[in-house]
């Protein structure tokens, strides 16, 4: 069992300026560490996105990891060591680690964030499997006689704090901790209760409890994300072209925590929750309907603050290309970071191009207006060089026709503001991939505000 003992945030970042509520259109600039708590289940490919999710940990403030039980794994694993020994491992490679980003958190600081939650399989009772649970289903299981867990009271202390920033919670197994946390905070803080729901994001790798129909019913100011293009693009038995990726780039020669990587391939179901706040440059965890590395999400009817899987009409046919399309490039992120664990230098390992607009990232034009976009001041750390590519994610915007872009392969673009009646907004992504091994790209989003 886990300590009970409250467990210290992993620095504070930066404050938030946008809302969690509020849409695309009207979204700026967010903090480039969100707040995120990981539920997991501790089924084995919640072993591997955690070796892969404790690379990332330099990326976001880890508020806690909470164990918890699934429809699938209902005793849940936390009686198992699993956990501890991915943390021990990434201890030993944590100093070269730093050499490559200096905010990775200690292994000891990140064991005083984990936690237990709801692993009690009565609360499964007449849960068949995930499948059958989806947005909008009747409620079947209430938290209102539950025991309080260390995960659940970790989950209020951090909804209780004065942080204003959006809190991300990760549920890569069951949720019914944080239905427990929800009906405590509403019923014993009602005062405090709006102001603390307002701040969460739920990014649910499907509903694999009843508690992401009872949190959309009971509680309908919490944002819901509920994911399945993980299946098909994440799950098992999808990406089986990387046995010799893991087997060379991971497991053998990376070090200890590469070593516990417990697959042969990649098959990490869950890595989607936590690559949706990556500060990578798409911001994909401003708002769901962006798109990025974890996905692009569109509001359900059934529940009206809940977002499901959206679908790019530009896909060929491809119902998960909304995810599909970021494959390559995180798992060659991944490749680098796996270096970053044995290279003792910074100069031994690659790393992620660093796109810069000058014109910013979010403006606001007239119709008929020339927009130069300038990304000149984008560098690669390493000195490599750097290939260009901008495009228009059409699908995200307001405006919904395409937009013609001059030269998009340079470091510099132009277009001409369409004509509008309203104003509408266009996304478009610059992309900057490098000449290393492995190959990686860099990101940035600019929204374009176009007024009449």
């Amino acid at each position: 069992m886990r300590s009970k003992k409250i467990g210290v945030s992993v620095g504070m970042g930066l404050l938030c300026s946008c809302l969690v509520g509020c849409s695309a259109a009207e979204s700026q600039e967010t903090p480039t560490r969100p707040r995120v708590i990981a539920m997991t289940d501790g089924e084995i490919d919640d072993i591997s996105s955690m070796v892969r999710f404790l690379l990332y940990t330099s990326d976001f403030d880890v508020e806690a990891i909470i164990e918890t039980n699934s429809v699938w794994q209902r005793e849940g694993h936390s009686k198992e060591t699993w956990l501890e020994d991915l943390l021990d491992a990434y201890g030993r490679v944590h100093p070269n680690l730093v050499k490559h980003r200096s905010d990775f958190p200690t292994a000891d600081a990140l064991r005083a964030l984990c936690y237990v939650g709801d692993e009690d399989s009565t609360h499964l009772v007449g849960i068949r499997n995930s499948r059958e649970q989806v947005p909008g289903r009747p409620v079947e299981v209430l938290p209102d006689d539950w025991d309080d867990t260390p995960g659940s009271e970790r989950i209020l202390e951090l909804l209780l704090n004065d942080d204003p920033r959006p809190l991300h919670i990760q549920a890569w197994g069951g949720g019914n901790t944080l239905s427990r946390t929800l009906h405590k905070l509403k019923t014993e803080f009602p005062d405090r209760y709006d102001e603390a729901v307002a701040k969460i994001v739920v990014y649910n790798v499907s509903y694999q409890d009843d508690a992401g129909n009872y949190i959309e019913q009971y509680h309908p100011g919490v944002m819901m994300i509920h994911c399945t293009s993980f299946s098909g693009t994440w799950n098992y038995r999808v990406q089986t072209d990387t046995y010799d990726f893991i087997r060379d780039e991971v497991r053998n020669g990376h070090g200890a925590l590469g070593a516990l990587y417990p697959q042969d391939y990649v098959s990490e179901g869950d890595s989607p929750a936590f690559m949706y706040v990556i500060d990578n440059g798409l911001r994909n965890h401003v708002h769901p309907t962006w798109g990025g590395w974890g996905g692009r999400f569109t509001k359900t009817k059934n529940a009206p603050n809940t977002y499901r899987n959206a679908v790019d009409d530009d896909d060929n046919g491809d119902k998960r290309h909304a995810m599909r399309r970021w494959v390559a490039a995180s798992n060659a992120d991944f490749q680098a970071r796996m270096d970053w664990c044995v290279a003792e230098r910074y100069e031994g390992a690659n790393h992620q191009p660093q796109v810069r607009v000058k014109n910013g990232t979010d403006i606001t034009v007239k119709s008929g207006d020339t927009v130069t976009l300038d990304a000149s001041a984008s560098r690669d750390p390493d000195g490599d060089a750097l290939a260009f590519k901008w495009w228009q994610y059409r699908e995200v915007g307001t405006y919904e026709k395409h937009v013609r872009l001059g030269d998009n392969d340079k470091r510099v673009v132009s277009f001409v503001a369409p004509d509008v009646d309203e104003p509408k907004t266009i996304h478009l992504i610059v992309e900057a991939q490098d000449d290393g091994v492995p190959s990686l790209v860099g990101y940035q989003r600019i929204v374009v505000t176009v007024e009449p």
